[in-house]
């Protein structure tokens, strides 16, 4: 089942890369990869053939590694599965993005050679729409439900059993601070005047300040929903604890497709706007998306509107925004690891899970998973099962086709496991408050852990 999720979500990325990145090849503001063509180059012979070529070279890497996406299933270790799931994710990536910069060379080029060069106009200042700029955005208070919300759920996660409440509580604040954060960019966001009609101008800023908002103030909700879905979920047992973890994929899917969509419609209005003029202000912001990032030093912004007209993209050329793409990178590569290690130890390790039988406590470990110290006076009972009693939900650690470590709900009772799923029997120990489950990767030393334990209880 986790190979198929695995290859799954790959091909979905897959998709989703060449489909936006391709966006770039369609007309907007006169920007056709990331180079500014006058009007009447936009549907030159040779612009449209370049245009379809990149489009193509996306998607022919899209289906090529979607294929390899299904050599997947014919690994059988899970740290080499999870190993290729990232290798078949950043990879593609790379390759895109380097497609990318490849054919915005070619189109600066063909621009060069065809003398399409556009005359650079001064930046027009509206000093009335500067001070109405925000005048149609979603105001401030369409986000305080969301906190109130947010604070009472982690508040009451809080206080309840689940193992898993202090980082769905504290995801709960970091979601509503990256919408708040979303939001107040689209605040900050200056004045955009693409032509020399004031109407036109005030019409397009009202519409991308309005839609943008809006997007905001719907991510602090659907964050809301999706952290508070599987809190839910938990305290549920049988069909209907799977039914609504089907029903929130089901609605995190409706929402990023939504999404996409609403962005493309406020392009698809953005250029509705600008065809009603024949010229297009050119400010020789070319040089300045090279590399399909914004890299001007010299401009104050921080966040600023892409030149797809779907998204806010970071000025690289602040200290700051260096500093915040390397963090993301940063993270990226400590959640690389943080996934990878633990399986390589698990996988590699001749005997990755460890028990130790003192003369007062059972001690239970496993690689980057909690430590059990459990008191022999505590344990009710000890049994060797061979498979989990249902439902069995995760709160909190890692579930894998062939491990599971950390926190779970099992049988509607807090539990913390230390498995190897291939290797029956189970271990179980039973206390008041939490249940244990543990095997090694030999089946008799699992059994001999139940002989010496139950011989030494009181």
């Amino acid at each position: 089942m986790l190979v198929v999720i695995l290859v799954g979500v790959l091909i979905f990325c897959n998709v989703i890369m060449a489909f936006s990145l391709g966006l770039a090849a369609t007309p907007h503001k006169n920007v056709v990869l990331e180079n500014t063509l006058p009007s009447e180059a936009l549907l030159h012979p040779e612009v449209k053939a370049l245009t379809k070529k990149y489009r193509l070279s996306l998607w022919k890497i899209a289906l090529v590694f979607s294929l390899l996406n299904f050599t997947m299933f014919f690994v059988h270790y899970e740290s080499i599965l999870m190993t290729l799931f990232w290798l078949f994710l950043l990879i593609p990536m790379g390759a895109c993005y380097g497609t990318e910069i490849f054919y915005i060379r070619q189109m600066a080029q063909l621009k060069v050679d065809k003398g399409w060069l556009l005359p650079v106009t001064p930046v027009l200042v509206d000093t009335k729409l500067t001070l109405t700029k925000n005048k149609k955005m979603l105001h401030f208070g369409y986000l305080i439900p969301a906190l109130l919300l947010s604070l009472v759920l982690a508040f009451i996660m809080l206080n309840s059993q689940n193992d898993g409440a202090v980082i769905l509580s504290l995801s709960l604040l970091v979601g509503w601070l990256i919408a708040f954060a979303c939001w107040y960019g689209v605040k900050r966001l200056p004045v955009a005047a693409p032509t020399n009609v004031e109407k036109l101008n005030r019409q397009y800023n009202d519409l991308t300040k309005h839609d943008w908002s809006v997007v905001a103030v719907g991510t602090a909700y659907a964050i809301l929903f999706a952290l508070a879905l599987p809190f839910f979920a938990s305290q549920l047992s049988g069909i209907w604890a799977q039914v609504t973890i089907w029903f929130l994929l089901i609605v995190v899917v409706g929402f990023s497709l939504f999404t996409v969509w609403y962005l493309i419609r406020l392009r698809k209005k953005q250029d509705a706007l600008l065809n009603q003029v024949t010229d297009y202000r050119y400010q020789g912001e070319d040089q300045y998306w090279r590399f399909g990032v914004y890299i001007n030093p010299s401009d104050h912004r921080l966040m600023l509107p892409d030149r797809i007209g779907l998204n806010m993209t970071m000025n690289l050329g602040r200290p700051i925004g260096k500093v915040i793409m390397g963090a993301i990178g940063l993270l990226v590569v400590g959640v690389l690891f943080a996934t990878l290690i633990p399986v390589y130890m698990m996988d590699f390790n001749k005997e990755p899970f460890s028990a130790e039988l003192k003369s007062e406590e059972l001690v239970l470990k496993a690689p980057f998973a909690t430590t059990s110290e459990i008191k022999l006076d505590d344990i009710e009972q000890v049994a060797l099962v061979n498979k989990l009693k249902k439902p069995v939900e995760r709160t909190n650690g890692y579930g894998g086709e062939n491990y599971s470590t950390g926190y779970y709900m099992v049988a509607n009772k807090k539990a913390t496991l230390y498995l190897d799923n291939r290797v029956q029997p189970f271990l179980k120990i039973t206390t008041k408050k939490r249940d244990y489950y543990f095997t090694f990767k030999e089946e008799e030393k699992t059994k001999q852990l139940y002989q010496d334990l139950t011989q030494q209880l009181p």
